[in-house]
């Protein structure tokens, strides 16, 4: 925070947690108030584990704190593996599903040490095309990680079959 108060940032949005603490002990609200001083609005994560009171973290008046809410609902999605192991998950995708039609799975984990992250350019399009792609969390957006391995890592796989 000091480096960006110091580079003149116009403003700093942090998506941190931390503990609830006394402001004098708290890095982000000391940090945040020196952002203010300096006229740099400060936005964080409300890191709302709640739904019990003071579940919020991130509270000093001086900071905008941003806060979400959660579903009362699932959006339930199934997964049967080859050997019969199901798994049960969530997810928004409304499309048709895949019925009983089986996909490869794909676990890029070699010798290429960015593939298991599914970063831009590590995959082989000849391993992962058409099949679902496993990725790691870490390093790049979850939605980087979804567009890479929908491509096969580069932008070379051929276009989804619209009638599965």
């Amino acid at each position: 925070m000091e480096q960006a108060i110091l580079d003149s940032v116009d403003v700093l949005s942090l998506s941190l947690r931390g503990g609830s603490v006394p402001y004098y002990r708290d890095t982000i609200a000391i940090g945040a108030f020196a952002a203010m001083e300096k006229g740099i609005p400060v936005s964080c994560s409300a890191g709302n584990s709640g739904p019990t009171k003071s579940t919020l973290a991130n509270v000093a008046p001086w900071i905008m704190t941003i806060g979400t809410c959660t579903l009362d609902r699932d959006f339930p999605a199934y997964a049967t593996l080859g050997n019969g192991q199901k798994f049960t998950g969530v997810s928004l995708y409304s499309g048709r599903g895949m019925r009983e039609k089986m996909v490869e799975m794909v676990y890029s984990k070699g010798s290429n040490t960015s593939s298991n992250l599914c970063l831009e350019g590590s995959l082989d399009p000849a391993i992962v095309c058409g099949k679902v792609v496993v990725c790691d969390r870490g390093i790049n957006a979850r939605v980087e990680k979804g567009a890479v391995g929908a491509n096969g890592g580069t932008m070379a796989c051929p276009p989804a079959n619209p009638e599965l």
